[in-house]
């Protein structure tokens, strides 16, 4: 008699137990990558959060996984994946796989993950650009410059005032011109010493 209700214990213990659950996919990337980057992080409706590898063919297992809404997230270093809302019934069996953005998409269960684009982690150079070298400070300070050395000479003077610094540059040429000659006969007196 003592069998029978020994195991009548132990039925009521397991339907009593909190039930918790298996969850089986794949993660699929091409086959120039490998599977050694590939993390998965189960996110539960508790707060905790599961992490897994995947194996060389990229098929990972979730074991006791607790009843509730969870958020599975992929990470690979080559690709980015969408994150997946997973809700485990009460008998810790996987009721409903979506895409967390997209609840109309069910997903089918073994969960067969694929990358939703390749990861890029620097911006690509742009070409050199002349307009936008013409638009940037640089380029403004030289068109200014360009157009001040080409343009300014070239306007109209009053006529006295350029016979005036026409003048100005005779007297100043002639006085350079005479302490030139006088530095020259100081530099030969030196020598000659």
């Amino acid at each position: 008699m003592s069998l029978p209700l020994l195991l009548g214990f132990t039925l009521l213990g397991l339907a009593l137990a909190d039930s918790t659950g298996v969850i089986r996919g794949r993660v699929l990337i091409p086959h120039t990558a490998n599977h050694s980057s590939t993390t998965l992080i189960l996110h539960t409706a508790l707060g905790e959060q599961i992490k897994t590898f995947v194996d060389s063919d990229g098929s990972f297992v979730y074991y006791d996984v607790p009843p509730g809404i969870h958020l599975l997230q992929p990470f690979h270093l080559h690709f980015i994946f969408p994150e997946i809302r997973l809700d485990v019934n009460r008998r810790g069996v996987l009721a409903r796989a979506t895409l967390s953005h997209n609840r109309n998409m069910v997903l089918q269960t073994p969960l067969v993950l694929r990358p939703g684009a390749e990861a890029s982690y620097f911006e690509k150079r742009k070409p050199f650009d002349v307009w936008g070298f013409l638009k940037s400070p640089y380029g403004l300070m030289i068109i200014v410059s360009v157009f001040a050395i080409v343009v300014f000479p070239r306007l109209k003077m009053d006529p006295e005032d350029y016979k005036e610094m026409q003048r100005e540059l005779r007297q100043g040429a002639a006085a350079d011109a005479g302490a030139g000659g006088q530095r020259q006969q100081a530099q030969a007196r030196l020598r000659d010493r």
